[in-house]
């Protein structure tokens, strides 16, 4: 946990993040990584699964709501969705691992 964390707090704090379900959608294609959390609707959740499939975007499943992942971020709303733009592909695939996802 204490990985993403860091990671998400990174690419907020060089503003080489999307946050929120629109601008998670327009931004797939670039990003290194994509976090879904538990709160994001089944229609929004296919969508956003979909194009990162298509754009070769590895998503990853956090296992808490949207207030969860909001704190994570160390922000004071909801985040249902957030893309990070940087990240070496080592340390993504280290959180890929460490949250069973693919």
């Amino acid at each position: 946990m204490k990985n993403l964390e860091k990671t998400i707090k990174e690419a907020i704090s060089s503003n080489k993040c999307k946050i929120g379900t629109r601008e998670v959608m327009g931004s797939i294609k670039g990003s290194k990584l994509i976090v879904l959390s538990d709160s994001l609707m089944d229609m929004d959740r296919s969508k956003i699964l979909e194009e990162a499939k298509a754009a070769q975007v590895p998503t990853l499943h956090y296992n808490g709501n949207s207030v969860q992942l909001g704190r994570l971020c160390n922000k004071a709303f909801r985040i249902s969705a957030i893309s990070l733009k940087i990240g070496k592909d080592n340390e993504i695939q280290e959180l890929l691992n460490e949250f069973g996802n693919k």
